[in-house]
């Protein structure tokens, strides 16, 4: 186990991201010639990143989301006169970009949160997935090195 000097203090700071990825990102600075800019930005993204995500689970907890719900698992049998097309472009989240709000009615049990929670879904790993090319493209910018977030972990 790794006994790196900074571990204690970055406990006491409560940067527990930083402390689990010290090692990989250590060695993937060493790797790859990284200046001691762009390895505290490394693990910065890996602090910023874990504080996201618990922010996330949080609110979804908080909102009562009930994973993991997708809808391969969703029975459009059971509601033969549900157009699946609509459901499937909700799933897509494409009404957020047009500025559209859309809303879900009917009896209880036909999916109505089912559907929800995997728009919700969707929508989170697509903004991650942004989110975590913009570090990567301001980190090739501002410091030259392609090293990404997600690298080494």
């Amino acid at each position: 186990m790794l006994t790196h000097p900074l571990l204690p203090k970055l406990k006491k700071l409560r940067l527990s991201a930083m402390a689990d990825t010290l090692e990989a990102r250590s060695e993937l600075a060493r790797q790859e010639g990284l200046t001691p800019a762009e390895f505290l930005a490394l693990l910065l993204d890996d602090e910023i990143e874990r504080r996201h995500n618990a922010k996330i689970a949080r609110m979804e907890k908080a909102a009562g989301f009930d994973w993991p719900k997708s809808l391969s698992q969703f029975d459009f049998a059971a509601i033969p006169t549900l157009d699946r097309s609509v459901v499937l472009e909700m799933a897509t989240c494409r009404f957020i970009e047009r500025k559209e709000n859309w809303l879900l009615v009917g009896p209880t049990g036909v999916g109505k949160t089912h559907a929800s929670c995997q728009g919700h879904h969707h929508n989170r790993r697509k903004l991650q997935a942004e989110e975590s090319a913009s570090r990567c493209r301001w980190r090739h910018a501002t410091f030259g090195s392609g090293a990404c977030a997600t690298e080494g972990v």
